[in-house]
């Protein structure tokens, strides 16, 4: 059960950075997204009373569960385009 937080937290914070941003402040967030998805599942599970080596990982979780947001937001959730033949004909 304890597993899925950070998937979960890094696919919802996956769509909203890549919707939301671009460049350099989607990279930031991002970096910091799993990080905080990460050590939160950590902190959640008690796994740090084990050993902290859990919190890697719950770090990976959290980074494949960023990736599987991005490619949601990016396929499912993208605007529609625009093309060069829509813009000349009002």
């Amino acid at each position: 059960m304890f597993e899925l937080i950070p998937i979960v937290m890094g696919l919802i914070l996956g769509v909203l950075i890549w919707r939301n941003t671009q460049g350099r402040l989607r990279l930031l967030l991002s970096v910091a997204a799993v990080a905080l998805s990460g050590a939160t599942a950590t902190m959640l599970s008690g796994e740090y009373a084990e050993s902290w080596i859990f919190i890697l990982l719950d770090l990976g979780e959290a980074a494949f569960g960023l990736a599987v947001g991005f490619v949601i937001a990016h396929v499912f959730l993208r605007a529609p385009s625009t093309t060069r033949a829509s813009l000349s004909n009002p």
